[in-house]
This record gives structure tokens, C-alpha cells and sequence, in this order.
């Protein structure tokens, strides 16, 4: 809708005599005017109307004209009042007496950050019209997923995958004879696939767009509607995008920055395998990677300081974790707390506080790898001079439209406080600029958002778990059906894991689910579209699947609420 909103001369004393600065003035196109009267009850609509300087509706020309100071309204704030009864804002069409703009450096969009969420806004913003700025600092243009994080961790986990199955078989009949593994051979190609898609799937996305400007960059703002970037070039813009991502978050223990340690961004670069690997943190990062390196040779130790790895899921969750990982001798040290890193000589000294108050060092001969969660890249914009509205932890404040508390930013991705992947970032990009600029008010809901965990087995889960369900006050209850009930995991030999839904027992339908199992990821999605769309349990029960698929323990969990499945037949439902 708003294609082409421009600024007008925002100087006191001009067009109309006003003494308001941020003077705008957008022009629509609107539908259901049938006479001259239709056209003054929109006008009389804005009489009074805080910012509004001057308003002229035509019901000859089907057009209106508003002037107005954009420190007090936002375009959607005069679409809404125009929206009323039969009347109904159908496009912008651009200013009233417009001007040249004030150089290079003035646009409709400015998106700070270069991951997915700003190619979204970028890709949306074309197909909109709009001249648009891409600004990126730190990582390079595509951001955590495709340099550092889902591209290259998923890669390396494949490989190692590669050479677990040839040193372990689930069947007696037969004995692997084990792989020789050329890891810097295995890096090269990683970083191989990471450039290429890179290049496919971000930059020559963007390579022919007509109003795409690319620079990188650090940028500052200096009010709302004003930002430096390096310090020295000033850019404006009618509407920004804040999207600059997370990086792991340091924890300040004493001697930790002196002592060499490796994130995943630098850890997936090193090209001469590693001895053995110490990581901090046994969230989802952490737990893939130790599997990932252990399988392919490196001896791997874990630090978590809470009870249990993975601990915003549920224990019996965790409990399989736990068991395959020890299975395949990785140390898990739960409870333990690093208070002082140190050099000795090549070793890593790690002072422990242990679960019973003790303490202990360990000798890490290795690397020491931060998995400690994340933080928000907001420190180096300049947020202080607009009072822009953070969390404690530093994550943007954005409502399910994207919005800021200032009218004219949006923020999307892993720098707001909304779940962080890669798929929920691209969304929000998309709809902060859509709402920027069209009035739509397309939101983004998460109540049935997919994710997993790359772990073996895998962990996937949609909607709630039984703990949040019990939360919300919302009456409940549980099918968990273990794999060994499953016939596609009993002819696959390997059992490991469940399948469990949770429904509401006042309605049937489907609110959660969590599954653990081998390639378990891939059965969420049709998970989480029966929690999208209402879907009860009988109707997933009476459904047809495959016999001999993993699918199919969804059918007999689902039966599992009425019946014992272990007393029916392959055939029966």
C-alpha cells in the first residue's frame, strides 16, 4: 500500500506557515466515496486530531491529501481513521508538492543487520518499491545461519553422523569396520557449502534489485530518523528495520578472556582437529557440537551449571540425552560452575565449584568452547539517544506487528524478544516491513511454532509441553508412547525415545507435542499444522499412515489416549 510515502521539507514555517518540525504528507487512494459529503465526514474526522497541520479529501479524484507532524502520527495512525464505515484507504500514491531528496543519503527504509530477517525486509521492500539501505557490521551479509550456524553446524553433525554409523551398528549381523577421517578435509568442504550458499541463497537473491543499497558498516542512531554509520556518514530514512542478530554471550569469569577460548563462530573454522574440547553450556548449541566433535574424534567434556542439559525441556527429555551421550563417552558435569580460568603452559586450568560445595580443577589439553546462550547485538546502536524500549537482558521490545515503541522502527530476528531461528526471523522481516509500509497489520504468532534440536536422537517439539500447559490453567492430558511400540523403530532396531502429544480434554484438540527420536525433526511440521488448524486427537487417530514409517507413532500415540497399544495389532487402530 504504501509504496512511495516521501518526506516532505521539514522545516518550520513552510507550506502552510505551521511551526512544526517532521512535517510529512502522504496521499491516498480511497475507495467508497459515492458523493462531496463522503468526502467531508473523512476530513471532519481528523478535526482536532493531534499532528494532523492540514487535510484535503476529494471525492472527484477519489483522493486524499494529509499533512501531518510525524513525531506525533504514523501513516497507519490516519489509514485507521480513514478505515471506518464504507470507507476504505486502498493504496498510497505518493506526496502532495514533493521534493528531490535531500541526496544519497535519505531513503524509505534503512535495515541495519545483513542475516535473514534483514533480506526478508530487503526482499519485501522491493516488491514494494521502496529505496532501502542495507547496513552490516560483524558477521558477514547472511548472518549467524548461513556463516556460523545452521549451515555449518547441521553439515559438520551429518559428517559426523557419517562416521558413527560406520563404527556402530543396531543390528548383531553385521560389524563396521570404522572410517578414516580427514577432518581439514571435512572443514574445507564445510566452509565450501557455507560460501556457496551464501552467495545462493542471500547475495544473488538481492544481485538485480533496482532499490537495494548494500554497505557494511556500524551504525548509530542519532534520533529517529537519523543514523551514523562508522562514525562519519549520515544516512536518514522514513522508516527503519533493527535487525542486527545475537553473538554468544561471554559469561565474566575471571581469566576467561585470557586464556583462548573458541565460540562456534571460530570453533567451526579450525581446520586441525582439536585434542579435546571443554564446553560451557549444555544448551542446544553445546549439545550439538560436543556430539558432532566427539563422533568425529575429539574428546569432549560438557560444563552446565544448572541440574541437567537442555533444561527448559522436560527431564524424561533430558534423561535419553543424557543416556546416549554417556553411551558414547561424553563427560557431563551438571551443577558444576567455572569461577577462574588459567594457563598452563599449553593446558587450560578450569576451577570448578562442584554440586556439594567443593571445588576441583580441570586440565583442559584442548580448546574451551562458550555455548552460554546468547545476548542481543543492541550495545553499539545508539539506542540511549531514542529511548528505544529494551529488556532486562537487552533484547528490543516489539509487539506480534514488529513495532517499537517508536513509531517509524521495527525490529526483527534474534535482537527482539521473540523465539530465535532462522525461520521466525525471516517472518518477522517480512511482516515489520509490511506493516511499515502497508497498514496491513499482519502479525506473527508462535503458538504453534516447529523447532528442533539436532541432537541424535533428535528433540522436536511444537506448542506445549505438560508443565506450560499446566501454566495456562488449561485442562489437559498426556499420551507418551515410547518407540518400542513403533514398528518402523523395531525394524530399525533402535528404539531410543518417544513420541508424546498433549491435548485439551474439554475440545480434542492437539496444543503440544515433544518428540524424541532418530530423525524426529522430521515429523513436527505435521504436528505442528494440526495445532495451527485445530485438529483433534481422534482425527489425527483416524488418519491414514504409512505402515513402516516413523509418521505412524503419531497415529498410535494418539491412540494411546484411549487404548493400550501394546494389546493391538499391527493392523488395528
Amino acid at each position: 500500500m504504501f509504496d512511495k510515502i516521501k518526506k516532505t521539507l521539514s522545516t518550520k514555517g513552510k507550506q502552510d506557515g505551521s511551526d512544526i518540525e517532521n512535517q510529512e504528507t502522504i496521499e491516498f487512494e480511497i475507495e467508497g466515496m459515492t458523493c462531496d459529503h463522503c468526502a467531508t465526514s473523512i476530513e471532519k474526522r481528523f478535526d482536532g486530531k493531534k499532528g494532523i497541520v492540514s487535510k484535503s479529501v476529494n471525492y472527484s479524484k477519489g483522493k486524499g491529501s494529509f499533512t501531518y507532524d510525524s513525531e506525533e502520527l504514523a501513516p497507519d495512525d490516519i489509514t485507521s481513521l480513514i478505515n471506518k464505515g464504507n470507507f476504505k484507504v486502498k493504496a498510497v500514491i505518493g506526496q502532495t508538492n514533493p521534493i528531490e531528496r535531500a541526496g544519497k543519503g535519505q531513503y524509505d527504509l534503512i535495515i541495519i543487520g545483513g542475516g535473514s530477517a534483514a533480506f526478508s525486509a530487503a526482499i519485501k521492500a522491493e516488491s514494494l518499491g521502496l529505496t532501502t539501505l542495507m547496513i552490516n557490521g560483524g558477521l558477514d551479509f547472511g548472518g549467524t545461519c548461513v556463516n556460523v550456524g545452521c549451515v555449518p553446524s547441521k553439515n559438520l553433525i551429518r559428517a559426523a553422523e557419517t562416521v558413527y554409523h560406520t563404527t556402530h551398528s543396531n543390528f548383531k549381523g553385521i560389524k563396521p569396520k570404522g572410517a578414516d577421517i580427514d577432518f581439514a578435509q571435512v572443514i574445507k568442504d564445510k566452509k565450501a557449502l557455507v560460501a556457496s550458499l551464501q552467495q545462493q541463497k542471500y547475495l544473488d537473491v538481492v544481485r538485480d534489485f533496482k532499490q537495494l543499497t548494500m554497505i557494511k558498516g556500524w551504525a548509530e542512531f542519532i534520533d529517529t530518523k537519523t543514523i551514523l554509520v562508522d562514525g562519519k556518514d549520515k544516512y536518514t530514512a522514513l522508516k527503519f528495520v533493527i535487525a542486527t542478530g545475537a553473538t554468544t554471550n561471554i559469561p565474566a569469569i575471571e581469566g576467561l578472556n585470557e586464556v583462548g577460548y573458541l565460540t562456534n563462530v571460530s570453533l567451526f573454522d579450525l581446520e586441525e582437529k582439536s585434542e579435546s574440547l571443554t564446553i560451557m553450556g549444555a544448551g542446544y548449541i553445546g549439545l550439538e557440537i560436543a556430539q558432532a566433535y566427539s563422533r568425529l574424534g575429539v574428546k569432549v567434556r560438557i560444563i552446565e551449571f544448572t541440574d541437567r542439559p537442555l533444561r527448559s525441556q522436560t527431564k524424561d527429555i533430558t534423561d535419553v540425552l543424557v543416556s546416549q551421550y554417556e553411551t558414547e563417552g561424553i563427560e557431563i558435569l551438571p551443577n558444576f560452575r567455572a569461577y577462574k580460568f588459567e594457563k598452563s603452559g599449553s593446558d587450560t586450568i578450569i576451577h570448578c565449584k562442584c554440586p556439594d560445595g567443593s571445588t576441583t580443577q580441570l586440565i583442559e589439553k584442548g580448546y574451551v568452547v562458550v555455548a552460554t546462550g546468547t545476548k542481543p547485538n543492541t550495545s553499539k546502536l545508539g539506542l540511549e539517544h531514542i529511548n528505544l524500549k529494551l529488556t532486562e537482558r537487552g533484547h528490543i521490545i516489539v509487539n506480534d506487528k514488529m513495532e517499537t515503541n517508536i513509531h517509524n522502527i521495527f525490529a526483527a530476528g534474534d535482537v527482539t524478544d521473540t523465539p530465535a531461528f532462522v525461520y521466525t526471523a525471516a517472518a518477522e522481516g517480512n511482516s515489520a516491513v509490511v506493516n511499515a509500509f502497508t497498514g496491513k497489520n499482519k502479525t506473527v504468532n508462535y503458538d504453534s511454532l516447529p523447532w528442533v534440536v539436532f541432537s541424535d536422537p533428535q528433540i522436536a517439539g511444537a506448542g506445549l509441553d505438560e508443565l506450560q500447559a499446566e501454566k495456562t490453567g488449561i485442562p489437559f492430558e498426556v499420551s507418551k508412547l515410547d518407540l518400542t511400540h513403533v514398528p518402523r523403530a523395531l525394524a530399525a532396531q533402535d528404539t531410543r525415545g518417544f513420541i508424546k502429544l498433549i491435548r485439551n480434554t474439554e475440545t480434542d484438540k492437539l496444543i503440544g507435542a515433544r518428540i524424541v527420536a532418530p530423525e524426529g525433526g522430521e515429523l513436527i511440521q505435521q504436528l505442528s499444522m494440526a495445532i495451527k488448524y485445530g485438529i483433534t486427537v481422534k482425527e489425527l487417530a483416524e488418519s491414514f499412515y504409512p505402515y513402516l514409517t516413523l509418521g505412524e507413532g503419531i497415529k498410535l500415540a494418539a491412540i494411546t489416549f484411549g487404548k493400550d497399544v501394546s494389546k493391538l495389532s499391527c493392523c488395528a487402530s
